[in-house]
């Protein structure tokens, strides 16, 4: 009975601190015209303001959820969002581009501390089937709420403080959040065992993600031929080739690679991946085409967004229920066809179009879309998860999600600068070509969704089994 009492609390604590933490990655976008003035960026580094976050939030969530496992999830939430305020705080001071774009790794190396913590508690809190379904329906609500409208705050906040707001904003939510996580949230140190973290794990994966997107994001300003682009491209997937190497020959890898013997966690997060690309290319190109070619200030551009913020908000209980009742299959291949059709239609949005003909149909589509991928590959990424291995998933679950956020930018920003002819930045064809790739990305989701998970789940005979192992689950994480 106690642990019912102090379910719904942390439910929305937890989701609240989910909100800062993707707010926090799009509320810049619609600011970057703006940060690359100010702090004369070139176009290829640009991206890293939104790539420095995603990679090393992507990069290290693995190693953050098994220190949270091993040291208390309260701990590492407490801590990783107390640095992650003052990441943000040295950010809106940032006078050049190399401190800005540290701020926002470390933000990203804070923010994989607190991730990997909150979907943790939700799952192990939460009996698989339709409650954890639902749960995940609100996380996943929040999640994309919180991309969407922090392009609308960002856009506002740019165009009436300038764009040092979207750093400054986190600061006092920051505060209040980790105030009321340390007196709502339970101590869970008990939980601490001996165990060996792979540390070197962590730094394989994350440097060869890093040397990967570098090679990406300056091919754009070097081209694709010279040693700048190709050395840290060959040593990315090198460095890659090595962690998989180490993970079969270390006695408590990183990433057991049996856990992929799970379907759902197989599939969960490839889409997991792809989807988080699609996401990033579509706000991040639709942001300068809404800017550039269609000419919207900050504040519009922002409000622009309000229609797929909407869309997200009244699709996320429907998908939640609908994942719940049929499972994740069948949703999320529907919703890869909404992420087709969307980046279909802004692939053939031209020069001089318009934002209620070429933008909003597109943008709504992709609402949708995002809305499944968010809630729907969280369901599957932890379907059939041991409640030991909750931390594991659900880092899996958020690195892939956040990796391809930034390596799937840092592709489409190269092609897009390829597409529009060296010297020349990105141009209508390059954001053209943008979401021709989303497009193909999108089939390539749907196609996995359709063959890689597992069929339909039928909840109702594991039913009455499913709460005991939960319960347990529950009671030793410390909740």
């Amino acid at each position: 009975m106690d642990s019912q009492v102090k379910k719904p609390p942390p439910l929305l604590l937890l989701c609240l601190a989910q909100f800062m933490l993707t707010l926090d990655f799009a509320i810049v976008n619609v600011a970057l015209p703006w940060i690359r003035t100010d702090l004369s960026f070139t176009a290829g580094a640009l991206p890293w303001v939104v790539g420095a976050y995603a990679l090393f939030y992507g990069g290290f969530l693995l190693l953050g959820g098994r220190v949270g496992d091993i040291i208390g999830r309260k701990r590492m939430f407490v801590w990783g969002l107390a640095i992650f305020t003052i990441a943000s705080l040295v950010g809106g001071f940032a006078t050049g581009s190399i401190v800005l774009i540290v701020a926002r790794a470390l933000q990203g190396l804070s923010a994989a501390a607190v991730a990997p913590a909150v979907l943790a508690m939700i799952g192990a809190d939460f009996p698989e089937g339709e409650p954890r379904a639902k749960a995940m329906g609100v996380f996943g609500a929040v999640s994309s709420v919180g991309f969407a409208g922090g392009v609308l705050a960002g856009g506002v906040l740019t165009e009436v403080f300038g764009w040092r707001a979207v750093m400054f904003i986190n600061v006092p939510v920051g505060i209040a959040m980790v105030v009321r996580a340390a007196i709502r949230l339970d101590d869970d140190s008990v939980r601490t065992r001996s165990a060996r973290i792979d540390v070197p794990g962590a730094v394989l994966v994350t440097a060869s993600m890093c040397a990967i997107a570098y090679a990406l994001t300056i091919a754009s300003d070097e081209g694709w031929g010279t040693a700048g682009v190709l050395i840290p491209l060959i040593a990315g997937v090198a460095l890659l080739a090595v962690f998989l190497f180490v993970q079969t020959r270390v006695s408590a890898p990183l990433v057991p690679l049996s856990i992929f013997r799970n379907r759902g966690v197989t599939g969960g997060n490839l889409v997991a991946f792809l989807s988080g690309g699609v996401m990033s290319i579509s706000t991040f190109f639709i942001t300068l085409y809404m800017q550039q070619i269609l000419g919207l200030s900050a504040i519009l551009t922002g409000i622009a967004f309000f229609p797929q913020a909407l869309v997200v908000v009244l699709a996320s209980l429907p998908v939640a229920r609908t994942t719940a009742r049929i499972g994740a299959r069948p949703v999320l291949t529907v919703g890869a066809l909404f992420l087709v059709a969307g980046s279909l239609v802004l692939a053939l949005a031209p020069a001089d179009g318009s934002f209620l003909v070429n933008v909003l149909p597109g943008g709504v589509l992709i609402g949708v879309g995002v809305t499944v991928m968010m809630i729907s590959t969280a369901v599957a990424a932890t379907s059939g998860v041991d409640g030991s291995q909750m931390g594991l998933a659900s880092g899996l679950y958020n690195s892939n999600r956040q990796l391809g956020v930034g390596l799937c930018l840092g592709v489409a920003v190269a092609v897009a600068s390829l597409a529009a002819g060296t010297g020349q930045g990105i141009s209508i064809d390059g954001i053209q070509t943008a979401f021709w790739l989303s497009t193909a990305l999108s089939v390539v989701i749907a196609i996995i969704s359709a063959t890689v998970l597992p069929p339909v789940r039928k909840p109702a005979p594991d039913a009455p089994a499913a709460p005991a192992p939960v319960a347990r689950t529950a009671s030793a994480a410390g909740r």
